[in-house]
This record gives structure tokens, sequence and C-alpha cells, in this order.
């Protein structure tokens, strides 16, 4: 099963590769130019520089998942809840509404008040988050990470002596641990896969995101579709020599190759570039005619 429908859009096999863009209504999320706390602001936002320049998905975050920053709880998460969703309401254009969170009960409160899809970044540590979204119909992004909602992406701290067993342990590599986080506590039948590239972790390197790349079509086994977040990240960075600002050429290179590879979401802070990237790794490596 490499296809799954998140609010009548397909994503996945037999269709094009979908554009998430990105807003934030967290004041300590560290790219500015996606964050907004005011509903009508964001919605312009939204409207003209994601929808409008092609985004399928916008993907809402509540929080920055930046592990210099204190995790929110619940409860703290939704008393933020009311922005996103005020936002959603004024938005003119038509995108799939994302909600990034790692606690079901936020994930429910959304999609109750008109979001579509769920991205998991704590890759089901909540066990009641298969369960929302199974009962609200809902397509859920899972990020590998450990079973820990403090921990999200750093799959090398799980203990897998215990989880998987010490043999394997000893032998499994970086990536062996992302592909292993992703089938813990299960895929729904309408589950993307994210392998988690970026510095979620102190242990995590550029080597581990340049490997897990690399090994990208490994991914497609687990047969669900794939979101990459590749978007100026720090390993593309390091190779060319470039600081954040002047990434974009490296991000929309890697963007290519990684649908080459199997991606079927991208999210990007970079919307319509990512898009003519996209548009043309499908048009060449035979995802459309």
């Amino acid at each position: 099963m490499h296809s799954v429908d998140a609010a009548g859009l397909g994503i996945g096999d037999g269709h094009p590769t979908r554009i998430m863009g990105v807003l934030n209504v967290s004041e300590e999320s560290p790219y500015d130019p996606s964050v907004y706390d005011d509903p009508g602001e964001a919605a312009r936002y939204v409207d003209e520089d994601l929808i409008g320049e092609g985004a399928d998905i916008v993907d809402v975050g509540l929080e920055s998942a930046n592990k210099r920053f204190e995790v929110l709880s619940a409860e703290e998460e939704l008393e933020r809840l009311h922005v996103a969703c005020e936002t959603i309401d004024r938005v003119e254009g038509e995108a799939v509404f994302s909600i990034e969170t790692r606690y079901h009960e936020v994930a429910d409160a959304a999609l109750e008040r008109g979001f579509d899809m769920v991205n998991d970044i704590c890759g089901f540590a909540d066990p009641q988050m298969p369960a929302v979204c199974k009962a609200h119909d809902a397509v859920v992004a899972k990020m590998a990470s450990p079973p820990d909602l403090e921990r999200p992406g750093a799959v090398e701290e799980t203990d897998w002596a215990t989880r998987k067993s010490p043999d394997w342990a000893a032998e499994a590599d970086y990536v062996d641990q992302v592909y292993e986080a992703l089938k813990q506590n299960g895929l729904t039948d309408r589950t993307i896969v994210d392998p988690a590239f970026g510095g979620w972790s102190e242990a995590q390197t550029v080597d581990d995101d340049r490997e897990t790349f690399r090994r990208l079509a490994e991914f497609r086994s687990l047969e669900r579709p794939m979101l990459v977040s590749i978007n100026r990240k720090n390993f593309l960075g390091d190779l060319v020599g470039r600081e954040t600002e002047d990434r974009l050429p490296a991000s929309l290179a890697a963007t290519a190759m990684a649908i080459e590879r199997g991606a079927d979401v991208v999210r990007t802070h970079d919307v319509a570039e990512t898009q003519d990237a996209a548009v043309i790794a499908d048009a060449f490596g035979g995802r459309t005619d």
C-alpha cells in the first residue's frame, strides 16, 4: 500500500508529489518568515505564500520542535490551538490542513475543529494517537522517533537492546534504527512515514542524515507513502558550505533526488521553488506523464 487519501487529496503511487508548506503559531519557532500569532495575518500568509505558491498541504505547528526549547504539555498546546483553528477558518484557498502535535488530545481537538490530518513528530509515542486518527478517518504522518514524548526524532536514544534485542542493537547502524523506529507501535493503513532528517539530538550527525538520504529508497519497503523534510537542512549546507539563507539551490537538488528515491510529500518553507523541482522530478522520473 503506497497511497492514501487525505481529505480527497491522493498521496503516493499514481499521484504527483505533494508539497507541504509550513505555518507556525509558536513564538519560539526559529524560522521567522513562517511564524504568526494573528489569525488574519496567518491566513493571508497561507493564501498568498503557501497555497498561492502551490502548497497542497499546510502543516501548522503549535510549538517549536527545536531541542533547545522546553516541550509544551498537551494543555499548553491546546491553549494555542485557537489561533490555528481561527486561521484555517479564514483561509480562502483550498488545501489539506495538517496539525503537528505529539498528543492525541490535541490531535482530537484539531480534527474536530477542521483539520484534516496529523503530523506526529513523536512517532506514536502517545499510544492513543493511532486510535484518535482512525476515529476521525484521518491520515497521520509518523516521524521516526523513540517512544518518548519529550525526545522526538532521537532514535539513537532508544533502548534498542530491550525493545528489539541485544544482538540486533549491537549490529544496527543509524539507518537500521530509523527504519525500526518507524515500525515501533505499528503503522495504520493511513500512515505516511517520515525518516526524521535534521538535528533531533546531540548524537545525530550530518553523516547520519546523509546515509539516510542515500538509502531513502529502502523505506519504500514499509509499503506506506513517504514524507521528507530536508529543506535547508544542515546535512546539505555542510556539503556546499552554505548558511541556512543560502541553501535553497542545494535543497532543490536534494528534493528532486528524494522524489526519485520515493518521497511522496516534501515539507518546505520554499513552496514555489520546491513545487518547480517536484514538477521536474515527477515528469522525468515517471511519476507523471
